[in-house]
């Protein structure tokens, strides 16, 4: 599949959902990597651009025919990612099923790593009545040891991962060798007075990519009509980025391991790379997403909000909440739904699942 690589050609700004007027928040973080939302639209808009379109408001028949609708119409076109790659390597979230003991420095990888499963027994609580909770896989104790925050996993940490085992020592990568934040404050001059306006502070922090570090997203199909390389604009601020088109690169991602079946029963990991929309969140004993079988479990880091901006109607899109990356769902399915399971390694699910929303790969539990 065609890849899609984004170089920024200066520092990148992407907003929370929290508010930032003038006069009440004066402060707005970026959240890294962006929506797939925001990069997808960053692609279409060039593609449009290069077919004559303005940049404001909706486009012609003809175009909504070449690029598959527009606004929140997505057809014939299918994304995955936003991902990471650093230079040749591959990156992907760490899974919050890794816990280990945190380093001395941001940039010294945690060690003493262990998994965590589903627990064998099951308690009564607020989220039903049978809920097994997350435990160390081994008989270690877990004291010392916190969930894995702030670093990147390479494709040979994420491959044993998924094959039910440990990353090696250099297969974690830290936030702070990837990208770091640069903070921006601002102010508004009165221009009859020149001085600067009551209320009128703001501080922004930016993104800003080390050498070599660029997102990425799968495409299963491009424009008949583009270049292969295109200044795209991307994020809050309108900040410039270079969109290249790899051809037939595709995301790479591990491949899923053979799952055994035990008396019947085949035991799963799903684990989330891009953030996952969905209807309801994950219940214990019940279906999720159209997954085949039923939730045991999950590790599950703080949930996401996600809005955007509608460049139709020309608003904010309403905040919608996402499962975030680095979520892992522990699922039990019948040995029959073998070949469900197998398709659902390296697809998207949930909603909005064509924009890159809800990328998984499927692993083994033990």
């Amino acid at each position: 599949m065609p890849v899609l690589e984004f170089r920024p050609q200066d520092t990148l700004f992407f907003r929370d959902g929290r508010p930032f007027n003038q006069g009440e928040n004066p402060f707005a973080p970026s959240m890294f990597p962006p929506s797939p939302r925001t990069m997808v639209g960053a692609a279409r808009a060039a593609w449009a651009r290069g077919e004559g379109w303005c940049g404001f408001g909706k486009w012609e028949d003809k175009l909504r025919n070449d690029l598959g609708g527009d606004g929140d119409q997505l057809e014939r076109y299918s994304f995955k990612g936003p991902l990471l790659w650093r230079c040749e390597e591959r990156l992907f979230p760490v899974p919050a099923l890794l816990m280990g003991k945190e380093g001395e420095s941001e940039l010294e990888a945690p060690s003493r790593l262990m998994r965590l499963r589903p627990s064998n027994a099951a308690f009564h609580c607020d989220m039903g009545e049978a809920v097994s909770f997350p435990v160390p896989e081994t008989r270690d104790s877990v004291e010392g040891r916190k969930a894995i925050e702030g670093w990147w996993l390479t494709r040979r940490g994420f491959a044993s991962l998924l094959a039910g085992g440990l990353p090696e020592e250099g297969d974690l990568v830290a936030e702070g060798s990837l990208w770091r934040e640069e903070p921006r404050v601002g102010n508004s001059i009165d221009p009859d007075t020149g001085t600067t306006r009551e209320a009128a502070l703001y501080a922004t922090r930016h993104i800003r990519l080390q050498d070599g570090v660029r997102l990425v997203m799968e495409v299963n199909r491009v424009p008949a009509k583009r270049d292969l390389e295109v200044c795209v604009s991307l994020g809050g601020e309108g900040r410039f980025a270079w969109m290249k088109m790899l051809e037939d690169e595709g995301l790479d991602i591990p491949s899923a391991p053979k799952l055994r079946a035990d008396n019947g029963k085949i035991r799963y990991a799903v684990f989330v790379l891009t953030p996952l929309n969905a209807a309801a969140p994950p219940c214990a004993g019940k279906p999720f997403a159209a997954l085949p079988g039923r939730v045991i479990s999950a590790c599950m880091p703080r949930v996401q909000r996600w809005g955007g901006w509608d460049g139709i109607e020309w608003k904010p899109r309403p905040m919608r909440p996402a499962l975030a990356p680095g979520t892992v769902l522990f699922m039990e399915a019948e040995e029959s739904e073998r070949s469900a399971i197998g398709k659902v390694h390296d697809t998207t699910i949930g909603d909005q699942s064509s924009w890159g929303f809800g990328l998984v790969a499927v692993g083994s539990w033990n």
